[in-house]
């Protein structure tokens, strides 16, 4: 659907002026459009009404101030330098202001590809806007024909995710896992951090449908389907025991071959509910996969009368439990329309998502002010840019660079926030260009017909928004042949192919200078920041789960934003450590202690996972002594930073491990008993390895 929305706005803008013999409007609209496209952001219908007036004001605003400025060229670089500055520190307010802002900066850049060619100052600037209501009346009327397209194709992904997930954790179910339980462990982490991504924005979607219409039956039932994903996947990422241990315990039986097919075929099933969720059909569970999950039963049972003496059968218990937890869910999905319509009213408080919008002038503030000092990457980043610019524009003045505004449009897009992000954008964005170049040569000479090329441009346009999230060095390829066949028009398609290699490489050289040198955001100096973060997130969802156990179980706003702050912190960290190898001069025996960091953090999120997957009241006021025990020590040591007293540990590891041993406990209360042990079993290698990386980390 975007990809058709994206042709017929190309279209209009290519083929449709040059056959209304409108030769001159063609490059303007088109570029006009294109940036529009790249502010695009989901939304409810009066807020992209609202945001195309804010993008056509902006637009005109900026084109004509640049225009004015063009004759006094230090007037003119100061302004481009510091709105663009500004621009960016909009983001802090939301992602949608990022977009836009983004797209206004873009249409800066745009502005000087036609400076000087217009008799009339406001003819580009209008020509931008025309492209602006072009593109924002072919995205209303295709929001109009499937308003729900984009949370339907979010809630895919959630799910889609979450397959990953589960695939990945069930190659921890092999017995011929000995040495590579840490590296499957570290890709576990990774996956978890890409589903977290995507519920993100899914939760955007959803929060904008419910401000819209609050108890609308579709909206109820799409954000019913994300908590569910949210449960499932905090069900995927609970873990009950050593990994290591199950092929010292389990080797020679059926039980972990039959686990790993289970987890598969839940991890199938959320691939089929991803195609229902999209296609709008109905859900009906596989009964191949409710058979399994009775032999695996059965199995376990006949290994249990065989080995009544082996305790670490309890663990592939909890497991199996909560395979049977998400079976069920899956057995009952489409009862969910029909149960949550009925009582809504009675679930109000569960149908909340946490909105983290702009509340206000005095919030605005807040969000802005946070961000106005060195101490921010986005303020960091910003000061970048606003240098990148004026170095750059220098440079476009020089009698050899005639298409200088190539320069800082390559700087634009290879100049990110983070070293690595950088780093990566620069290989990929010098590798599309020359191969677009290249290929541009042979299109130029075979395809010699205005007509012909515009055509090309359609489908090179469409190749380029398809692909720029996915592949961005075929998006930047794409992106070169129709700038290529754009600038032919003006008769100049051969003149700037040269140009466009050396502005190229002098806008990647620009910005990798610039990352490298002006307040280099190295995630090797920020180690000790991003781990207390991450600590403090997932401390913060102990927390929350904790009170569930004392006060009862809720879905409340309060439990979700913990539980969602925990792992946004885990993917972030998961994110910097992945990071280090690319960094300058890498410390291998730093980025080996940060790998094996990210595993037992992640394997102390994954425990209380666990914890917050069977949440429920306990009574039993010595399991919560315990339970709370474990909750002040983990307290202590990871953010009071005191001292980690192992003999404590050990005597409360016994004391649970007699408890364990009585035959009057419940399951449940064995359950919560055997994550307190495993948080204080991985705790001692936590903290000498955040001990060792700190200790590592370059001021």
């Amino acid at each position: 659907m975007y990809c058709l929305q994206i042709c017929i706005v190309l279209s209009g803008t290519t083929l449709g002026l040059y056959f209304l013999g409108l030769h001159q409007l063609i490059v303007p609209v088109t570029l006009g459009a294109i940036a529009t496209a790249l502010t695009d952001f989901d939304d409810r219908l009066s807020i992209r009404l609202r945001n195309l007036g804010y993008v056509c004001i902006l637009f005109f605003s900026v084109s004509s101030i640049l225009d004015f400025l063009y004759p006094y060229k230090f007037l003119f670089i100061l302004y481009l330098s510091l709105s663009s500055a500004g621009f960016i520190l909009l983001g802090a307010l939301g992602q949608r202001y990022a977009v836009i802002s983004f797209g206004t900066i873009l249409l800066s850049i745009y502005t000087m590809f036609g400076l000087g060619e217009y008799q009339d100052w406001y003819f580009q600037p209008l020509c931008f806007v025309l492209g602006v209501l072009w593109y924002g009346l072919t995205a209303i009327v295709f929001y109009l024909i499937k308003p729900t397209l984009p949370v339907q194709d979010n809630l895919s992904r959630c799910f889609l995710q979450i397959a990953d997930v589960l695939n990945a954790k069930a190659r921890l179910f092999d017995p011929d896992n000995t040495n590579n339980v840490e590296t499957l462990l570290y890709e576990l982490s990774l996956k978890n951090s890409e589903v977290v991504q995507i519920f993100n924005t899914t939760k955007a979607s959803l929060l904008t449908r419910l401000k819209a219409s609050r108890a609308n039956k579709n909206t109820i039932y799409w954000l019913n389907l994300y908590f569910l994903a949210q449960d499932i996947h905090e069900q995927a990422s609970a873990n009950y025991l050593h990994y290591e241990h199950i092929q010292q315990n389990f080797s020679r039986t059926d039980l972990i071959f039959r686990f790993q097919k289970n987890i598969r075929l839940q991890a199938q099933a959320c691939q089929q509910l991803a195609r229902c969720i999209l296609h709008r059909e109905v859900f009906l569970p596989n009964p191949i996969a409710a058979e399994a999950l009775d032999n695996l039963h059965a199995s376990m049972q006949e290994w249990v009368e065989t080995n009544p003496q082996n305790i670490e059968v309890k663990n592939l218990q909890l497991i199996l439990s909560n395979l049977d937890s998400v079976q069920e869910r899956f057995n009952h999905l489409n009862d969910l329309d029909s149960q949550q319509q009925l009582h809504y009213q009675q679930h109000v408080d569960n149908l909340n998502l946490l909105d983290d919008d702009i509340h206000g002038w005095h919030d605005l503030w807040l969000k802005l002010k946070q961000h106005l000092s060195p101490e921010s990457a986005l303020f960091r980043h910003a000061v970048r840019i606003a240098i990148v610019f004026t170095v750059g524009y220098g440079i476009s003045l020089l009698p050899f660079a005639k298409n200088g505004y190539w320069i800082l449009l390559t700087s634009l897009f290879v100049c990110q926030m983070r070293y690595f992000a950088t780093k990566s954008r620069l290989k990929m964005r010098t590798l599309g260009t020359l191969l677009g170049v290249l290929l541009g040569i042979p299109v130029l000479y075979f395809v010699p017909s205005v007509e012909g090329q515009l055509f090309l441009t359609i489908i090179f346009g469409v190749c380029f928004f398809y692909l720029s999230a996915k592949k961005y060095a075929m998006a930047t390829l794409m992106a070169t042949l129709m700038v290529l066949l754009i600038f032919n028009l003006k008769g100049a398609g051969y003149a700037v192919i040269l140009p466009r290699i050396m502005d190229t490489l002098i806008g990647c050289l620009i910005a990798w200078v610039a990352v490298n040198t002006i307040w280099p955001d190295w995630d090797f100096r920020n180690i000790s920041k991003t781990i207390e973060k991450s600590s403090c997130a997932t401390l913060n969802y102990f927390d929350a789960v904790v009170e569930q156990y004392l006060q009862g179980k809720t879905n409340s706003i309060a439990y979700r934003r913990a539980r969602r702050s925990a792992h946004n912190a885990q993917t972030e960290l998961s994110s910097m450590i992945s990071s280090l190898s690319t960094e300058p001069d890498p410390d291998q025996n730093l980025i080996q202690h940060a790998f094996r960091y990210l595993v037992y953090s992640h394997s102390q999120l994954s425990y209380i996972s666990a914890l917050g997957s069977h949440r429920e009241q306990v009574q039993d006021a010595q399991v919560l002594d315990l339970l709370q025990w474990c909750q002040q020590t983990l307290d202590d040591v990871l953010l009071q930073q005191k001292p980690l007293d192992t003999a404590r540990i050990q005597q409360k590891l016994f004391e649970i491990q007699t408890l364990n041993a009585k035959e009057i406990l419940s399951n449940h209360l064995q359950l919560v008993l055997k994550q307190i042990s495993l948080l204080l079993e991985t705790l001692p290698e936590l903290i000498q390895l955040r001990t060792q990386l700190i200790r590592a980390e370059i001021k």
